[in-house]
């Protein structure tokens, strides 16, 4: 074999190479953006979210993932945020009070489903305590509701939302602070309106 000919072989030999750790590359980072994580993730950020497109009995998926790893691998039991709140009221929201709502309410709990999952995704992992994981998902509560557009539904959509979620779930001082803050968030007028419904709330 001449010596181009010896150039010529090392030089597919190589490319061949090359392509084959690309392509093998580009398959593994494929199967970690389905998995939504990354490697050496911690194990919260490796649960899915629900895809905003595709809800329709995925409602729940990110709480039931994490209930797997949470708090050190122990969960949260059905107490918890996640299956007792969590799992409990996006389910409920989307297959009981959803088709009785306007298009517009129907848009703002498929936005807000996605939101409340995406966002207690980014601010837990498996090392957060329960008692955290409770408090750091209802502080995202109002942010949630206010930027899918609470303020723009009309009152018959919010009297399905009111009207969703347990009474005993209503009078919590947690249930409170989200009301507050969302009432807030939509001026002083929605404010002092919410004041007058929630009295034993605020």
């Amino acid at each position: 074999m001449t010596s181009a000919a010896r150039i010529f072989v090392v030089v597919l030999a190589v490319s061949a190479l090359a392509t084959t750790s690309a392509c093998a590359e580009d398959d593994f980072g494929e199967h970690l953006v389905a998995q939504g994580g990354e490697v050496g993730a911690d194990a919260i950020a490796t649960c899915p979210i629900p895809d905003a497109n595709a809800i329709p009995g995925h409602e729940s998926v990110f709480y039931l993932c994490a209930e797997t790893v949470a708090d050190g691998g122990q969960g949260c039991g059905p107490d918890g945020y996640l299956l007792g709140y969590g799992t409990k009221y996006s389910q409920r929201f989307y297959k009981n009070a959803r088709p009785r709502m306007s298009a517009r309410g129907q848009a703002w709990i498929d936005d807000v489903l996605v939101c409340l999952q995406h966002d207690l995704r980014a601010a837990i992992d498996a090392s957060t305590s329960c008692d955290d994981i409770w408090n750091i998902a209802f502080d995202s509560h109002p942010q949630c509701y206010l930027d899918a557009g609470f303020c723009t539904l009309s009152p018959f959509d919010i009297a399905q939302v009111v009207f969703t979620i347990d009474a005993k779930d209503w009078l919590s001082r947690d249930a409170a602070r989200q009301v507050v803050h969302t009432a807030a968030g939509c001026g002083k007028q929605y404010s002092l309106w919410m004041r007058l419904l929630f009295p034993a709330l605020v």
